[in-house]
């Protein structure tokens, strides 16, 4: 596998996709496999590659979030970059979560950046043995069924480029209330305007009790300020 290091190009227009991607993320590299060679539409193998969204909010969480001992969840994982970032930016327990097809290809990408495997310069004997104890769980859930137990309690939640499917909104509030069961617990989602009705997401979310906040701009990496990306903190304010 040919491993060629990241650099911004839009999915879209992007002529060659590679099989593997280089991440840096402070002292760690991330290693990413991809499977552009599916057929990949709005409604198949989005999961298979690895989207701008996915890298510009792993590079918010472990750049602005203060995740050490938090206990987190990925919705819509796909290859599982913001869950791997998020473990190594020191949170307790770190769940990937994504339909039955990509659990394996998640698995896949865990295993290439466990504490054993991934690079990180000049960590402390207990810091590493802290960052193995928080290994990425692979688990399957499917929106709108009910959330198994021992997934709970959950500190922070994370979606990216997960609202294009407007008629999943209903679905993924349903399970993010089960999932938001104290008052504490914060998601942070973020998306691409691709006028495919996402901003829907943010008014229905509200209707059902959640607080929806559009953080600023000055909060996404620098280099996508030209994209059309909207960052949004979720809280639940009704039980």
């Amino acid at each position: 596998m040919e491993l060629v290091k990241w650099q911004y190009r839009s999915p879209y227009s992007l002529k060659q996709r590679e099989h593997g991607r280089l991440f840096v993320f402070g002292a760690h590299t991330v290693v990413m496999q991809q499977q552009p060679h599916r057929e990949i539409s709005l409604q198949q193998n989005t999961g298979f590659l690895v989207w701008d969204g996915a890298y510009i909010l792993a590079k918010f969480l472990y750049a602005r979030l203060h995740l050490r001992g938090k206990r987190c969840v990925e919705l819509g994982a796909g290859g599982a970059l913001v869950s791997i970032v998020a473990r190594l930016a020191g949170a307790a327990r770190v769940v990937a979560t994504d339909m039955p097809e990509y659990l394996d290809f998640i698995r896949a990408n865990v295993g290439l950046n466990s504490a054993g495997t991934s690079t990180a310069a000049g960590k402390p004997e207990a810091e590493a043995e802290a960052e193995a104890e928080a290994e990425v769980e692979v688990r399957e859930l499917v929106w709108g069924r009910p959330v198994s137990p021992d997934l709970l309690p959950v500190d922070v939640v994370f979606g990216s480029e997960i609202l294009y499917l407007s008629s999943q909104h209903t679905a993924l509030l349903h399970t993010l209330s089960q999932l938001m069961q104290t008052n504490h617990t914060v998601g942070y989602f973020i998306y691409k305007h691709r006028n495919l009705q996402e901003q829907n997401f943010a008014t229905l979310a509200q209707e059902q009790g959640f607080s929806i906040k559009e953080l600023p701009q000055a909060m996404i990496d620098s280099e996508f300020h030209s994209e059309s990306y909207t960052l949004l903190k979720i809280i639940k304010v009704k039980m």
